[in-house]
């Protein structure tokens, strides 16, 4: 793989303090210590931004030049200054021409380069090494630094696209290891089968892709424009893992590697290639609902309870670990099994049965029972919380207490995590994945939603949070908050955007924009066509580069009017975030977690394609 590091800045650094690196030239190889400073020398670029009568005026050029981090000079030829825009070394011709831009001049010149390319290095106390190109290598087992990155490999500085640019020559699957994390993250997706998954895709979509810059000397660059990639900074063992577990497999239509575009949130349905990319339509590219994530019935078929705050959810597991226990479902009766000692009467009985008699210290009220207002702020302190007692229904008060005190006191506790897969019985995971408490058979059910619980029967996802009341090994109830399907639940499954009309104006370079109108909508309710209303009449324009000119996350929203800063403007209500086609990021989590394997995730979101071997290169 030859990747095109957009990220890399100049002036460039490569390599760490006393680090040995070979550096390759045309002429051969020398051996240096880092870090070695890369300098373009004897070329630069340069592009005339205006003719003007008035000396005022070509000062003012050159001074808006300078602020732009732009070198300047003025040239006098019949009766007109020519102000000239130099580059710095090393930008390349479309850098320049965008700092040109930014800095004010719309129409510069054509972009003309001077001198001879070559490229230096120079190293502390090591002879300096100059050639048209460098290849730099660790002759240690360890990464090139480049700025804030390191990557495998070698690095190569060459001439590209009309500068010098940074390319990382590395081996396919290592490649893979610093996309995979950058694409979807093992810490916020730990999910092994939907990181294999996005490691095929990835893979696939490297494959199709190799050679498409080859005139240029890359193959894809770094950024979104083609896959994220970051280098071994965001390495993790559990990507590592989904990577080294796929090797070699792609998705193949018709004999070659497919196009296997993905994106992070559709929103619940994903889009036609052909309305956002037609060049790769195809059939496998066709928008799928992204809702086919297992659910699981717990709990006994019966009508839901009514809905209950805190204390009378704690009562409930009160009364289901009494059950359990083999008692009565009393606060004193409860209180002494799980405290160890008998309850005596009242609030310091209950105490008392925990042996927190003189916890009183802990809330400064040291040799005195605690009492009802003891009792809370100690709650309160370590993070119980209770409400203070009703004026009716102190029974059922004292029981919630009771197991306040029993988790004060490790006599209960809670086993916090989220539903898994499949199974008869009931299984927790942690947020890697690991099970931390297996159960036979599902007991009694809690539905939570939000600050509210009742008793009921619950369909739920794997997934949904969930938390098991225990005492000791036995766990009578479950807490479960059904959750959305992993796309719904997604930090970016919906958006608002305001623009004012000017600014819509200005973004689409469209004068008196009055509005706009949806004229089509794709399968998946993306738009696909939008007619611009403005002074000299309307402009038809398709969804995708509409959404790119005005930065919306994507085209999945209806617009209302809307004032913005006090001017006219439309706001944009939206879902997903991407363009839609191919895998969804999310809804490949969601697949995970509830059980799918990684070739079952790919069929669904590349229908007809093959997972198979990566064809050896010619």
């Amino acid at each position: 793989m030859r990747v095109l590091l957009q990220a890399a800045t100049w002036p460039l650094v490569l390599g760490e303090a006393g680090q040995m690196l070979a550096v390759d030239t045309p002429s051969g190889r020398a051996e240096v210590r880092g870090p070695l400073q890369i300098a373009g020398q004897g070329t630069s670029v340069e592009c005339q931004v205006g003719a003007y009568g008035e000396p005022s005026n070509a000062e003012a050029a050159i001074g808006k030049l300078r602020r732009a981090g732009l070198a300047a000079r003025m040239e006098e030829a019949g009766g007109l200054r020519r102000v000239v825009a130099v580059g710095p070394p090393g930008v390349t011709s479309e850098d320049f021409t965008s700092r040109l831009v930014q800095a004010g001049f719309t129409e510069p010149g054509r972009v003309v380069e001077r001198g001879s390319p070559e490229l230096c290095t120079q190293a502390n106390g090591d002879r300096r090494v100059c050639g048209t190109w460098l290849r730099v290598i660790s002759v240690e087992d360890r990464p090139v630094r480049a700025g804030a990155r390191t990557y495998r490999g070698s690095l190569e500085i060459r001439r590209v696209n009309g500068g010098f640019g940074v390319v990382n020559v590395l081996n396919l699957e290592a490649y893979l290891r610093g996309v995979v994390p950058a694409e979807l993250g093992p810490k916020a997706f730990p999910a092994l089968e939907a990181l294999k998954a996005q490691a095929v895709a990835a893979r696939t979509y490297a494959a199709a892709h190799l050679g498409d810059h080859a005139a240029e000397g890359w193959d894809l660059c770094d950024t979104m424009s083609c896959q994220v990639y970051e280098g071994t900074g965001v390495e993790h063992p559990l990507s590592d893992r989904a990577v080294a577990e796929t090797a070699g497999q792609v998705l193949a239509f018709r004999g070659k590697p497919a196009q296997t575009f993905y994106h992070s949130t559709c929103g619940g349905h994903t889009e036609d290639a052909v309305w956002q990319f037609p060049q790769a339509d195809a059939p496998y590219l066709k928008g799928v609902p992204c809702r086919l994530e297992s659910e699981r019935r717990m709990g006994p078929d019966e009508p839901p309870g009514p809905w209950l705050g805190s204390e009378g959810r704690l009562a409930v597991v009160a009364e289901r670990l009494a059950a359990a226990l083999g008692v009565a479902p009393t606060a004193q009766a409860l209180a002494t099994r799980l405290g160890g000692a008998a309850a005596g009467p009242g609030l310091d009985g209950l105490v008392a049965a925990f042996r927190l008699d003189e916890a009183g210290v802990l809330v400064a009220r040291p040799g005195k029972g605690l009492g009802e207002v003891g009792l809370l702020e100690l709650l309160r302190v370590f993070r119980l919380p209770l409400a203070p007692p009703p004026a009716e229904a102190r029974e059922r008060w004292e029981l919630a207490a009771v197991v306040r005190l029993a988790q004060l006191g490790g006599g209960v506790h809670q086993v916090a995590g989220r539903l898994g897969p499949g199974g008869d019985g009931l299984t927790v995971l942690r947020e890697d994945g690991q099970t931390v408490l297996t159960l036979g058979e599902v007991p009694r059910v809690l539905e939570r939603r939000g600050e509210r619980w009742r008793q009921a029967q619950v369909t739920a996802q794997p997934g949904s949070q969930v938390s098991v009341w225990c005492a000791g090994e036995t766990c009578p109830v479950v807490e479960v908050e059904p959750r959305p399907t992993a796309d719904d639940a997604s930090s970016w499954s919906w958006w608002r955007r305001e623009l004012s009309l000017d600014e819509i104006g200005r973004r689409l370079q469209v004068a008196g924009v009055r509005g706009i109108r949806v004229d089509q909508r794709g399968v998946s309710g993306r738009v696909v066509r939008v007619t611009v209303q403005h002074g000299a009449g309307e402009t038809s324009m398709a969804g995708l580069p509409f959404r790119y000119a005005l930065e919306l996350p994507d085209s999945l929203f209806v617009e209302q009017p809307a004032l913005v800063d006090g001017r006219a403007g439309l706001r944009f209500l939206g879902r997903g975030w991407g363009h839609g086609v191919g895998m969804c990021q999310n809804g490949a989590y969601g697949l995970a977690i509830g059980g799918a394997p990684f070739s079952e995730i790919l069929a669904h979101y590349y229908p007809g394609t093959v997972l198979g071997a990566l064809p050896p290169a010619r």
